[in-house]
């Protein structure tokens, strides 16, 4: 697992780096987290309870990235924080590979940035290091998904070279989504 990644391309500078969750994250975590309380549905790329301690989250977080106490359905997957000085802006987790039920809802990639650090471009900064662990896991293209009308993502996925495939229901999710790849052979 690997503790702070920086951004792969330069293009797409934004202050901070990607972090593992430790156990000196408590307060920092708590802080994020609770940006969410009133907008749960919004909190992508994070899976462990609320209520759960720093110290199983992040044992959590460790043994799913070696794809170990998955629950079934599961896949191995890495999760990673955006940090400023201290302090956790969003979060985005890396699912090694799909299933056919990733395919329909969720895609390789899924993650959230806390609405008082929005607009600052930290998604398309997290995203562009994160494609960069995509090829170190052998994932030639990666999907993506998200919500028709989310317009920021659909701008950063675009960005860094994401393909519509298709829009529409999910069978899983509510309202319409679209499904993008990334191409990495290309970039």
């Amino acid at each position: 697992m690997v503790a702070a990644i920086t951004p792969q391309s330069a293009s797409f500078e934004t202050p901070g780096r990607l972090v593992s969750l430790e156990v000196h994250h408590v307060e920092a975590l708590e802080t994020f987290l609770s940006e969410f309380d009133s907008t749960p549905d919004e909190l992508h790329g994070y899976f462990c309870h609320r209520d759960d301690s720093i110290e199983h989250a992040v044992a959590l977080l460790r043994a799913w990235s070696n794809g170990e106490r998955l629950a079934e359905g599961r896949v191995p997957n890495s999760t990673w924080f955006w940090e400023v000085d201290g302090t956790l802006r969003a979060v985005i987790n890396l699912r090694h590979r799909l299933t056919p039920l990733l395919e329909q809802d969720g895609g390789h990639i899924g993650y959230a940035v806390a609405s008082s650090h929005r607009q600052q471009g930290i998604a398309t900064a997290m995203l562009g290091s994160v494609l960069g662990q995509c090829r170190g896991l052998g994932i030639q293209r990666t999907l993506l998904i998200c919500a028709s009308d989310n317009l920021a993502s659909i701008r950063t996925i675009e960005k860094h070279g994401g393909v519509l495939d298709g829009e529409g229901q999910s069978q899983f999710s509510q309202g319409k989504q679209r499904w993008y790849w990334i191409d990495l052979s290309r970039t």
